[in-house]
């Protein structure tokens, strides 16, 4: 299956993937949420 997504996060920060398999997006967006957000890593 082909699809696409568009992420806005708060920051700013966007990312399109377009017309990609949905098992990349799945491992896209699975990594993108294991990675810790700014507020978890103030110290």
């Amino acid at each position: 299956m082909i699809a696409s997504v568009h992420v806005r996060l708060p920051n700013g920060v966007q990312l399109d993937l377009e017309k990609s398999d949905l098992a990349q997006l799945t491992a896209v967006i699975e990594m993108l949420g294991r990675l810790p957000c700014s507020g978890s890593t103030k110290r």
